[in-house]
């Protein structure tokens, strides 16, 4: 399969996850503000963000399984696996940051610093494993390059 094939298949279907990951994010988005409104740690809003998170997890597992199965190295299908791994922890660390600071009030923005210093070094760390993964098959797509105007159908 050539590169142009993979980034076709993957930017496809990162737009159908893209749906059932925006029908979550509402409910999550009520659940941290419930959370973050609340006085105490209410369990029932702390069960709808773990949920939420859970099944997020689970589409980024499908489209990762999607990814994997594209090349035929196992190096390579560990490194995606990682990178995509990456990607969903650092998206889970951000988002209980930003709760946490705001549950915790303002005066803990070294929380949200702290959260934003390992989006960078997640960023960095994506980045370094988007070269490894070129040089183990140069046909699979970097990260940056799964993007619309790189679709050619």
């Amino acid at each position: 399969m050539t590169k142009q094939e993979r980034i076709n298949l993957i930017y496809k279907t990162n737009i159908k996850t893209a749906v059932l990951q925006s029908l979550l994010t509402f409910p999550m988005v009520f659940c941290l503000v419930g959370l973050i409104q609340s006085d105490s740690w209410n369990g029932w809003y702390v069960a709808g963000v773990l949920v939420c998170l859970l099944l997020l997890g689970g589409i980024f597992f499908k489209a990762n399984r999607v990814e994997t199965e594209l090349t035929e190295r196992e190096d390579a299908k560990i490194i995606i696996a990682r990178r995509n791994g990456f990607v969903f922890a650092l998206f889970v660390v951000f988002i209980l940051s930003f709760a946490l600071t705001l549950n915790l009030g303002w005066m803990f923005a070294w929380i949200l610093a702290v959260a934003v210093g390992v989006l960078y070094g997640g960023y960095r760390l994506i980045r370094k494993q988007d070269e490894r993964l070129t040089d183990i098959d140069p046909e699979h797509p970097m990260l940056r390059e799964i993007r619309l105007d790189n679709v050619r159908d």
